[in-house]
């Protein structure tokens, strides 16, 4: 693994941090060019991109300070420039962003159909910066892709959500431009990202997720992925007088 790109004299650069800022630039670019494809405002869907980002950072640090304000005290840098984004931090930058579309107009549908393939890449690059950290082991195997890209011989499940991910972005970005009518990119996005997540926490060891069972078939966090995937799915069905013009 290599969770430091280079050092130059106390700074220190980490890997995922470098890679994270790189996918979030693609994504963002990646958005722009969907927005001019759904025929919405460019500029607006930029500013909405770069609102929930900086919303996501801010917001994370404000928690964070909130939950070891000790800690903060003594040591304000440190907690500060932590890596960390925390659940509630981009669950209210989502929020926000949403705010925004509702000021700007935006029409729902047809954004996130923009944003969808731009939120796939940038999970891509975080799970491939999460690879490079070695924070994410899966099961122990023999395999040759574990021997060669895990971390002594564990799969390298974060490698494979990079990899699926990004071919997931790609999918979803060429039906982008065939869609028949909005929210069908959206809810492909969604489906590919539940059935990645799921197949992927196979691999995982078991202690990672919860064990309640359903029906001796499925754990709980299983079956909201599936659910996740029928929603997505759901977004295929033909909805009267919004199929686009011929």
């Amino acid at each position: 693994m290599h969770p430091h790109l280079f050092r130059l004299g106390p700074i220190t650069v980490p890997t995922f941090g470098a890679i994270a800022a790189l996918g979030l630039v693609l994504a963002i670019s990646l958005a722009a060019r969907g927005a001019r494809v759904m025929r919405l405002n460019e500029d607006a869907v930029w500013n909405l991109c770069l609102w929930m980002a900086a919303g996501t950072l801010v917001l994370s640090r404000l928690i964070i300070v909130a939950q070891v304000w000790k800690s903060f005290a003594k040591y304000p840098l440190y907690i500060l420039t932590l890596p960390t984004v925390t659940k509630w931090g981009l669950l209210l930058a989502l929020g926000s962003g949403a705010v925004y579309m509702l000021v700007k107009r935006l029409p729902w549908l047809p954004t996130l159909d923009a944003l969808a393939p731009a939120a796939l890449l940038l999970q891509a690059f975080l799970h491939l910066g999460t690879h490079f950290s070695g924070d994410d082991l899966g099961l122990a195997t023999t395999s040759r892709l574990g021997v060669i890209f895990g971390d002594q011989g564990y799969h390298p499940v974060a490698l494979y959500s990079a990899v699926l991910t990004l071919v997931a972005c790609v999918a979803a970005f060429v039906w982008l431009h065939r869609e028949s009518q909005p929210g069908e990119t959206f809810g492909l996005s969604l489906t590919f990202a539940a059935l990645i997540r799921f197949f992927v926490d196979t691999l995982r060891p078991g202690w990672v997720l919860p064990e309640t069972m359903i029906g001796n078939l499925l754990r709980v966090d299983q079956l909201v992925l599936v659910l996740l995937a029928v929603a997505g799915l759901s977004f295929f069905f033909q909805r009267k007088g919004v199929r686009y013009a011929q």
